[in-house]
């Protein structure tokens, strides 16, 4: 008792009474960038210390040295893990336009052999979302996207049949979605990839930095000088080189931009909850210091 302590609520509810109350000195709040700024605002009244894990809109930039395979294995992995419930998730790929057209082959071939269904089942490689409410959200992304004119290669329809019973959504892979549309640029939390192409190694990072997040992001090359420079320029708090998404314990996790502050895992976390203490002791037993003459003139 005292150490851990459960308050169910809503988040509006019980959350906010929470993160208002006097006698809460730091929150920790992961989830939605939008709610994360309500926790800021909330906290301003205290001047409560606050860590924050938000969302993510990850870039998987490869480069046209790249292992196309690996990239295409990774991309599925990294887009489709926890059926792309992850804030870390790899959601918009940049390739290099010269492999653009094998990626994207290769890519949507990968997507359409995903099975989703049972996560019972042993042969099933991904379940379904979180709720109804979230399957009709992921939908109304790839609707819209498909809308404004963007092309869906796979996937991006609400299965009927016995997968109707569940919130399921398949594995989808967009292209011809501009880089400024809504697709392209906000956390769709769904097994949902957005492939674009890039010109130069100049564009490849500038595009993948033209996000409100950073979170995570991900470059493929075989070149030592673009893989570094990739590691150096790309503004996310975690950056993998030719694979995306393992986060060791004893490594740090959090964000850039408004995808928050502050670390979670490894030894930097524990200074998220620590609170540093200036102390002196005087013992000398002395009334006038050395350091009085600055008071005191010498008499």
């Amino acid at each position: 008792a005292g150490v851990v302590n459960v308050v169910a609520g809503a988040g509006p509810v019980a959350g906010e009474a929470l993160v208002s109350h006097p006698g809460v000195d730091m929150v920790s709040f992961t989830g939605s960038t939008a709610v994360g700024k309500r926790v800021m605002q909330l906290a301003t009244a205290d001047v409560k210390r606050v860590h924050l894990e938000l969302g993510g809109k990850a870039p998987f930039v490869v480069f046209d040295d790249a292992d196309l395979d690996a990239a295409v294995q990774g991309a599925a992995a990294g887009a489709l893990i926890n059926t792309g419930q992850d804030c870390t998730a790899a959601t918009r790929a940049y390739v290099q336009r010269p492999i653009y057209d094998a990626f994207v082959d290769q890519v949507t071939s990968l997507f359409g052999s995903i099975t989703f269904g049972d996560p019972l089942d042993q042969a099933t490689d991904i379940g379904p979302l979180i709720s109804r409410r979230q399957q009709e959200r992921v939908a109304g992304f790839v609707d819209r996207a498909r809308a404004e004119g963007a092309t869906v290669r796979v996937g991006g329809e609400i299965p009927g049949g016995i997968l109707s019973a569940g919130a399921f959504y398949p594995p989808t892979v967009i292209t011809d979605a501009g880089h400024s549309s809504e697709i392209a640029r906000s956390e769709v939390f769904g097994p949902v990839l957005v492939v674009l192409p890039f010109d130069s190694d100049d564009d490849g990072i500038a595009l993948a930095n033209d996000t409100v997040y950073g979170l995570a992001a991900s470059a493929w090359s075989t070149d030592v000088f673009r893989a570094q420079r990739a590691q150096r320029e790309l503004a996310a708090g975690c950056v993998w080189i030719n694979d995306h998404i393992p986060i060791m314990s004893e490594m740090p996790h959090g964000g850039y931009k408004q995808s928050g502050f502050g670390k979670d895992m490894s030894s930097y976390s524990l200074e998220e909850y620590t609170q540093v203490k200036h102390v002196v002791l005087d013992v000398s037993g002395q009334a006038k210091k050395e350091w009085h003459r600055t008071i005191f003139s010498e008499k």
